[in-house]
């Protein structure tokens, strides 16, 4: 076994792959300083483990990188009948008590001694598991960059935790919102980015490993995952200004497993990149980018040097894109849409202004926070001591009983499995899925545990 202390990096589901590429960059990020068991609730989950078994996510497998999945509130397995409309309308029905207790189980088997979470809001759950585990070390690693009216109470929560991060932005200096001041964090210059640990390919290799033509310009767009919003009638509005004045581009666009836009195939001026990631790798491929306001995605464009057109989502909570895509234009680091997104294609795709757009872009901070968090979570890691006490488990039944039916021998039978696929999570029958190599005792846990949520016998 190895003498590094473990850390478990928790994600929330989220609406993109942003929570679980930040926890990716800080497991890869430095000197193999900790062992990292990734711990999400991303339905994006099984992509990423594909990704790390293929090679394409070098050190992943080097550095014995784990993955856990957890259903949340908002993606689990939902009962049929009468209980169904219930169970809609009180969707985190005793979920607070079964995250609690896959945190601790998990803690208890790996002798983790930190855990670190990436998302906007710590579930009861989690704080549940951390006040019963005052063992171990907790960290919480949020954005900075809250909208104006954000629910600001949530940020309280980090009276919980041992150490609240929050990486830079390239657009901090336009920080607004609630996040703004607050004392109870340490900011850390830079952004978190996959482009900071991953070696991107050659513009050829990636060309050719992404099966796109050599000798076309080629404009990507990353219309997100569309999980807030229709994305589908502004990626229309970029087709039509590209086709209609830029008809030598050719436009890629990005669509991830969880995405649910519908955009489609055009012969020779649009093709569509299923699930590629990390697309960190491939951006070298792209003469020009249109892209959303994500933290993710705004940081990998500009640390690649792409000139970029950023067009904001509006719909975000708590992520005030407007703020990230406008600080981001001030600086010249970007283009944002002025009168309408056919003048900024336009724009966009003049050379003289793509030139400008990369020497600025040249002299941002590098987004290199990933080490320093790294660093931050090792030490934290080395103050903390392994739980050894396993989780009381004793789910009682409730009434009414909301549970899903999910007893052995029927079709709705819990599938219990080590090795997770996309199916699994499009099928009918829950899934509980358990860290590979771990023991029966943690498995005996887990079937306990499952009856929060499952009537399995």
């Amino acid at each position: 076994m190895s003498d590094r202390p473990v850390v478990i990096l928790m994600t929330s589901n989220g609406v993109g792959m942003g929570h679980l590429s930040r926890q990716l960059t800080v497991a890869l990020s430095g000197a193999h300083r900790f062992d990292a068991v990734i711990l999400t609730l991303s339905r994006a989950l099984p992509r990423v483990i594909e990704a790390a078994h293929s090679g394409e996510l070098p050190d992943a497998t080097d550095r014995g990188v784990r993955f856990e999945y957890a259903p949340s509130w908002e993606s689990g397995w939902l009962p049929t009948g009468w209980r169904a409309p219930l169970r809609r309308k009180y969707r985190s029905y005793r979920w607070a008590p079964y995250l609690r207790d896959r945190i601790r189980a998990l803690a208890v088997e790996t002798g983790a001694q930190a855990l670190v979470f990436d998302g906007v809001a710590p579930y009861p759950g989690l704080i549940g598991a951390r006040q019963q585990l005052p063992e171990l070390k907790f960290a919480w690693l949020r954005r900075g960059l809250w909208r104006r009216g954000a629910p600001a109470a949530r940020l309280d929560l980090s009276r919980y935790f041992d150490l609240t991060i929050e990486p830079g932005d390239v657009a901090s200096q336009w920080d607004r919102g609630p996040t703004r001041g607050r004392t109870d964090v340490e900011r850390l210059p830079g952004a978190v980015s996959l482009t900071d640990v991953l070696s991107p390919y050659s513009r050829e290799e990636a060309r050719r490993r992404l099966h796109l033509p050599a000798d076309r310009p080629i404009l990507l767009l990353t219309p997100g995952s569309g999980a807030l919003a229709s994305v589908d009638a502004t990626a229309a509005e970029v087709l039509a200004a590209v086709r209609a004045a830029h008809p030598d581009w050719l436009v890629a666009v990005t669509r991830q497993s969880i995405a649910r836009h519908s955009i489609q195939e055009d012969a020779g001026r649009v093709i569509v990149l299923d699930d590629v990631f990390p697309l960190v790798r491939y951006l070298s491929a792209f003469d020009a980018a249109v892209g959303v306001g994500g933290y993710n995605g705004v940081h990998e464009l500009l640390s690649a040097g792409i000139p970029t057109l950023l067009i904001p989502s509006l719909h975000h909570a708590t992520d005030d894109q407007p703020a990230r895509t406008g600080g981001a234009a001030r600086r010249g680091a970007a283009l944002t849409v002025q009168s309408s997104i056919a003048s900024a294609i336009d724009r966009l795709l003049t050379p003289a202004v793509q030139d400008e757009l990369r020497a600025v872009m040249r002299t941002l901070e590098p987004a290199s926070a990933g080490l320093l968090i790294a660093d931050r979570v090792a030490e934290l890691a080395g103050a903390g001591t392994p739980a050894t006490t396993w989780p009381n488990v004793t789910p009682y039944a409730p009434l009414p009983d909301l549970r899903t039916q999910a007893r052995r021998g029927t079709p709705t039978e819990v599938r219990w499995t080590h090795q997770l696929d996309r199916a699994m999570l499009e099928d009918v029958r829950p899934v509980e899925h358990v860290l590979p190599g771990t023991s029966q005792r943690y498995a005996a846990e887990r079937r306990q545990i499952a009856n929060w949520l499952y009537r399995t016998r």
